[in-house]
């Protein structure tokens, strides 16, 4: 494989090979090899860029930009080995989109026939860039499945952009891209190829602008709530009256226990998996049409199928136990005394087996899930540029988007978020011809019994409140907050005066005293400023009067059993 893409590379020789010398241990999380391939290369409906012009890309340093080396520096993880769904050797979390319409069972059952198909395939992201870890342990590798990357997207995208626009101005390198991309080099073929490159390049630099962070987020953090409504609201409504700084990024979540979850989101505002599989999808480059011609309304690159598959995927995965044997043994005197601090001080807002449920008597189909905690965000004392930038937000209507609104031409951002991406899938569903049964199964049964029991969708009570999650396999999950702001679980239970100010993003050994990450200084970390609005780590102080440090110390180790 790794000849194959030099070969195509024209000669562009990577620095090495991306992936450890060591292969990565697996924890056991319920998922099969297979499984786990499926879930990191099937594609959702995310169009970035062509395959051929990705692999034909320098980047700034002159090597190929989708060599592994290189995309290592963004955080991306090495694929294991070939397979049918990845066949130019991407990172986890890249997919091609497919070559003609294609259906979720295709996928999975018949792989080695997604990777033909004619030129001019383009490359994606699904959820696994985001939501799959490689940890280490005295620089062991260890894999962790719906953990949170370290995936640096904002840079990536940026990246990409400046390497476009440098191949497109740059006649040298524009040489050098052509005769990686043309089959049959010449003059007519390369002023074409220039026409389409500068056309491309036009939209994606546009694109990048909008999407660059005033506050930078690092590895492991996008501002996904404002970058899905510029896109729709901005982008694809082509009004760039509504565009709003890039400025509040949260953590990646991890998936576990996400499709029994009552709601997902940092802040919880949408329970429909579709709807939020479908919204993280137009955020991460898929498309949709919002103007011209009403007849094309609402229509999308979504590959609901596909969406809807993963998600079945995800309700199989299990939170990643700690291995004693890898991570180190747990003291149980100390994490059984840690419980009962924990249920005392934390159990209260953060839901742990066994589970709180939501009474299926308030459910239409009688299903019932696992409750979250909420608090508002002002109560829980943490930055709060991420809700308020939502909460304060209003978005422009056009013709597509304020019929959606009772026909008012300005909207609180939440409401439109959620309006018009139900809008998007629905024209897909019906697109594709997607029976009821199956509708309601997308959405996840979420649908309760309204005034006079006639069913309606899920709704949150607020749009202020911030998410308690549950804490199981917390320990993969550093740093932490919504926004990423406090480096592990020890310090997020000291007073904020003890919170390290300063500490550095990207690593991946892990720290087990304190759970979270060794986040030292060292060459290709993010330094994380927590004096910078957005990145602030305070508030979350509970017990109001602090926790003595062997009482954290022993919820700590109790935490490592869950």
């Amino acid at each position: 494989m790794l000849v194959g893409l030099l070969a195509a590379l024209g000669g562009m020789v990577p620095a090495g090979s991306g992936r450890a010398a060591e292969p990565p241990v697996v924890l056991d999380q319920g998922w099969s090899k297979e499984r786990r391939e499926l879930f990191y290369y099937t594609p959702q409906g995310s169009r970035i860029i062509p395959i051929a012009w990705f692999k034909a890309l320098e980047g700034a340093d002159g090597t190929a930009f989708a060599a592994p080396d290189s995309l290592a520096r963004y955080g991306l993880i090495a694929p294991d080995g070939p397979h049918p769904l990845n066949p130019d050797g991407l990172p986890i979390g890249f997919a091609l989109d497919p070559a003609r319409p294609t259906v979720a069972t295709e996928i999975a059952l018949a792989p080695e026939s997604v990777g033909a198909g004619p030129r001019g395939r383009s490359v994606g992201l699904t959820c696994a860039a985001c939501h799959t870890a490689e940890v280490t342990v005295n620089g062991r590798p260890i894999r962790i499945d719906g953990a949170p990357a370290r995936f640096d997207v904002d840079r990536f995208y940026a990246d990409l952009a400046a390497a476009v626009s440098a191949t497109l101005f740059d006649e040298a390198r524009f040489g050098r891209f052509a005769g990686r991309v043309l089959t049959t080099p010449g003059v007519t073929g390369a002023a074409e190829l220039k026409l389409q490159l500068a056309g491309f390049e036009a939209r994606l630099s546009g694109d990048a602008a909008i999407r660059r962070p005033s506050l930078v987020s690092g590895f492991g953090r996008v501002d996904a709530l404002t970058q899905i409504v510029n896109a729709i609201a901005v982008t694809d409504q082509a009004e760039p009256a509504n565009l709003r700084p890039v400025n509040a990024p949260t953590s990646y979540p991890p998936l576990w226990l996400t499709s029994e979850l009552e709601f997902v989101q940092w802040n919880p505002i949408a329970s429909s998996p579709i709807g939020r599989n479908g919204g993280e999808v137009l955020g991460v480059y898929g498309t949709a049409t919002l103007t011209g011609d009403p007849a094309g309304w609402y229509a999308s690159s979504l590959l609901l199928r596909e969406l809807h598959l993963m998600e079945t995927w995800v309700a199989d995965l299990k939170p990643p136990p700690w291995d004693q044997n890898l991570l180190g043994r747990i003291d149980t005197a100390r994490a059984g005394r840690g419980e009962a601090l924990f249920r005392q001080h934390c159990a209260g807002c953060h839901n742990m087996p066994p589970w709180r449920r939501t009474d299926p008597a308030d459910n239409v189909f009688g299903k019932t899930f696992i409750a979250i905690g909420r608090t508002n965000y002002r109560a829980v004392g943490t930055d709060p540029l991420y809700i308020e930038s939502l909460a304060t937000r209003l978005v422009r209507t056009n013709a597509a988007t304020a019929r959606l609104q009772d026909g008012k031409a300005v909207v609180p951002a939440a409401a439109y978020f959620l309006q018009t991406v139900g809008a998007i899938l629905t024209r897909a569903m019906d697109d594709a011809g997607i029976p009821r049964d199956e509708r309601i199964a997308m959405n996840g049964f979420r649908l309760r019994r309204g005034p006079g029991g006639a069913p309606e969708p899920y709704s949150p009570p607020g749009i202020t409140d911030l998410k308690a999650s549950p804490l199981a396999g917390v320990w993969a999950t550093g740093p932490y907050l919504h926004n990423g702001s406090v480096a592990t679980v020890y310090e997020l239970l000291s007073p904020v005066a003890e919170r390290r100010a300063v500490f550095w993003t990207g690593g991946r050994e892990l720290d087990r005293e304190r759970l979270g990450f060794v986040s030292d200084d060292a060459p290709g970390r993010f330094r994380f400023d927590t004096g910078l609005p957005g990145n602030r780590n305070i508030g979350h102080v509970y017990p109001p009067g602090g926790l003595p440090p062997e009482d954290r110390t022993a919820i700590v180790e109790y935490l490592k059993t869950q």
